[in-house]
């Protein structure tokens, strides 16, 4: 699994190449923003609208080697993800899983509509 959106429970520097890092701390608001050693400001591990996903070359890598690409509650509508069922159809089985079928279904090979946690594990137990 990769995380092309980030982990809300991670922060990170907006300045240095310091590894994100687990943020689970709960304390009281901060008077003043946190900062790195570096002197950057600390922010969620996430990417906001606008900005590039992450690890976007592992994900075109895993495209072009997986047989199963397996979408779960997308709209099918924002890049670049929207257009990732397309670097595989014809050759992978693909398939949506979500509370509606979404803007680029007929790139999958099925959709089953419902929501992930109902239906995931029992797609799960049959499919694999």
């Amino acid at each position: 699994m990769v995380h092309m959106h980030g982990e809300l429970f991670k922060s990170r520097c907006d300045s240095c190449s310091r590894p994100p890092f687990e943020d689970d701390s709960t304390y009281d608001l901060p008077t003043e923003l946190p900062r790195c050693e570096c002197g950057g400001g600390i922010r969620p591990h996430i990417c906001w609208f606008g900005e590039m996903p992450f690890e976007l070359d592992r994900i075109v890598h895993a495209l072009k080697r997986y047989t199963i690409f397996m979408a779960v509650g997308t709209s099918g509508v924002v890049e670049p993800a929207a257009s990732f069922v397309a670097h595989v159809v014809g050759r992978a089985r693909t398939i949506y899983v979500g509370q509606e079928e979404p803007a680029n279904a007929p790139g999958f090979t099925q959709c089953h509509l419902g929501k992930a946690g109902e239906v995931l594990p029992e797609l799960l137990s049959i499919t694999f």
